[in-house]
């Protein structure tokens, strides 16, 4: 699809732009600073008890915090001003005498930026999030292959998200240089296809641990605040879904700034409270050091606090209870059959 063949390719009126740039500025560095500190925390709980304890999913965390900082720059960058003029290209403006703001290629250019930045976050932290689950459901075989399809189909949708972005338009200059003859593909369909499988992704990584976590054999305090930081992803799912209501909402009633808007700081919450719950489920030696009774049935004496900060992690509780679960499982299942076979003969 050629410029030309794509009626309003887009309308973009400058004064809204920096209006875009202000209205989700303010939100967006918020929530990037929350989830900065929480990867921090992480980081300290995870080398609290033990440095060599660092695995892939904090190194895949880490990378999305940056990311999500670079998100952040990106919005500050757009915020300043461009030429107040206001600029439709369709069929009508493509002429070789058309004028056009000086900024709009800069604008544009952080348009591809921010859609880039979006796609290798978000799926970074869902991909720390598969990646502890292997690590916490190893001895559940259907969460563990479940896993293994599921990294692969995030590794798909990092690869359709940014890349598909990256060549939406060839040559690739055309993207932001609108007097460059180019062919485009369809931004909406592309839009709405990246959008479809994250929440399929999102709900699918929010679902998967319930029926394990509701069925081990855990104190009850400890089972609720798993099931609470678990469930803490249908929150992100919530936020995907709005962002993607609202923002074909405003489409449809062709408000750009208020589209612009809610794409950019429903896109940045999205990022950021993925990353606070990718990092509360691994936060417990810090908790065990400084919030005792959070962990425990009972209050802890000084130094069993000093034990369970060394020792106490919400992981491996976690990795013990389902080992236990599946031991029982077994011995069950062998006792069924021996029952049979008694039976039988």
């Amino acid at each position: 699809m050629t410029h030309a063949q794509s009626p309003s390719w887009f309308v973009i009126r400058s004064k809204a732009t920096a209006d875009i740039g202000y209205d989700a500025l303010i939100p967006t560095v918020v929530f990037t600073a929350l989830a900065l500190v929480m990867v921090i925390l992480r980081l300290c709980s995870r080398t609290c008890s033990n440095p060599s304890r660092i695995g892939l999913e904090d190194y895949f965390v880490t990378a999305a915090v940056l990311l999500s900082i670079g998100f952040t720059a990106v919005i500050g960058q757009g915020t300043r001003p461009l030429e107040s003029i206001e600029v439709s290209i369709d069929t009508a403006d493509l002429r070789e005498d058309a004028t056009y703001p000086a900024s709009l290629p800069a604008m544009l250019k952080l348009v591809l930026a921010q859609a880039i930045l979006y796609h290798l976050a978000s799926n970074l932290v869902k991909a720390s999030l598969i990646l502890q689950y292997i690590r916490l459901f190893s001895l559940v075989p259907h969460v563990l292959w479940s896993c293994y399809v599921l990294l692969i189909l995030v590794s798909s949708a990092t690869a359709w998200g940014a890349l598909g972005n990256i060549f939406l338009c060839r040559p690739i200059r055309s993207y932001w240089d609108v007097t460059v003859p180019g062919v485009c593909m369809n931004k909406e369909r592309h839009f709405w296809s990246t959008s479809i499988i994250g929440i399929v992704v999102d709900v699918t990584i929010w679902m998967l641990p319930l029926p394990v976590v509701g069925r081990l054999s855990l104190p009850k305090r400890q089972k609720t605040g798993l099931l609470i930081v678990f469930g803490l992803g249908g929150f992100v799912c919530i936020i995907t879904i709005l962002r993607l209501a609202l923002v074909r909402y405003a489409m449809v009633n062709g408000q750009v700034t208020r589209c612009g808007t809610f794409a950019i700081v429903f896109s940045s919450i999205e990022i950021n409270v993925a990353i606070i719950c990718a990092s509360l489920l691994v936060m417990k030696p810090l908790l065990a050091r400084f919030l005792p009774y959070i962990i425990s049935e009972q209050p802890l004496s000084a130094a069993e606090d000093g034990r369970a900060s060394r020792a106490l992690t919400s992981t491996h509780m976690l990795r013990t209870s389902i080992a236990d679960a599946a031991e029982k499982r077994e011995r069950n299942e062998r006792n069924d059959t021996l029952v049979e076979m008694n039976g039988s003969s």
